[in-house]
């Protein structure tokens, strides 16, 4: 094993960009997908209301990164014929825990304006959805040095995430050797302090990469993601359950349009809309911004 994945510290910040390759230059169009009443909330407020991470309706994704972190423990010990079981119990007990817990908020958008899937699953097909400027929309929810968004696409493809996370996890099964062995690392050169702070470096390049890793079953979502780090949160009440929650403003001028829903084919829902902005001020946002969905519906 190279002992480098010991001497090396992990950078987060580059471990984020690098292994993302994601330019927040880039000029790109994000779409949200949501119903009359989310579409109310969002610009009348100028604000998301942005649930943690570890709540969203599907919970399978913490466990689907769990589950590929051991797979690719499995596979990197096998071609170097290293036991695993030692490793992946390690594993379990150091991150697996601390990934079920998180400060991260997750805000979805859709890379498509015209996706016949969310508008069925977000928005019954008789809703909306609110284009933004990208990366206005994300330069919108920068609170200075000690708050600023994680931003990227959503990885479906399992070769690409085993590639994104194949240093951290041989840098897990290194430092995982010397847990209950702290008496060794000044050989190492290597101290305890050191040891626990890339330790906790890489259970967090896991947990970021979480958010943005789904299994492919989904990737028909086309989804773009911006999460948010925040200790304070509210709750808000949905199903029977507390959800912890942040509010998240953006200026109106992120906004560059809205699409309406195929299924709703009434005059009177543009001329509605219209009037609904012009009463907040959206006055950017003009007429011919206001797409229809171009979805065929027979009913």
């Amino acid at each position: 094993m190279n002992e480098k994945y010991l001497i090396e510290k992990l950078d987060l910040d580059s471990f984020m960009k690098d292994k993302f390759k994601f330019n927040i230059a880039d000029q790109i169009t994000l779409y949200h997908y949501t119903d009359i009443y989310g579409l109310e909330g969002i610009l009348k407020n100028k604000e998301f209301w942005v649930s943690n991470a570890s709540f969203l309706n599907d919970k399978t994704e913490i466990k689907y990164t769990l589950e590929l972190c051991r797979k690719l423990i499995r596979e990197i010990c096998e071609r170097k014929h290293i036991n695993s079981e030692e490793i992946i119990s390690a594993f379990n007990f150091i991150v697996g825990n601390d990934l079920v817990e998180t400060d991260y908020y997750l805000l979805s958008f859709c890379t498509n304006s015209d996706s016949n899937l969310l508008w069925s699953n977000y928005s019954n097909n008789d809703g909306y959805n609110i284009s933004f400027k990208f990366p206005e929309i994300a330069f919108d929810f920068y609170r200075g040095d000690h708050e600023y968004p994680l931003v990227g696409y959503v990885i479906y493809d399992e070769v690409e995430q085993k590639r994104i996370i194949e240093d951290v996890i041989e840098k897990f099964i290194v430092l995982s050797k010397y847990i209950g062995e702290l008496d060794v690392l000044e050989s190492s050169g290597v101290s305890e302090k050191d040891f626990f702070e890339q330790l906790g470096a890489v259970t967090a390049a896991i947990s970021m990469a979480s958010l943005f890793f789904k299994d492919e079953c989904f990737s028909q979502e086309e989804e773009f993601r911006i999460a948010i780090d925040r200790e304070n949160y509210s709750c808000r009440i949905s199903n029977g359950a507390f959800i912890p929650y942040i509010k998240a403003r953006f200026e109106k001028e992120s906004v560059t349009g809205i699409t309406i829903g195929p299924k709703n084919n009434m005059d009177i829902t543009m001329e509605g809309l219209i009037q609904f902005l012009k009463l907040h001020d959206y006055n950017h946002i003009a007429k011919e911004k206001i797409e229809k969905s171009c979805i065929p519906y027979r009913y």
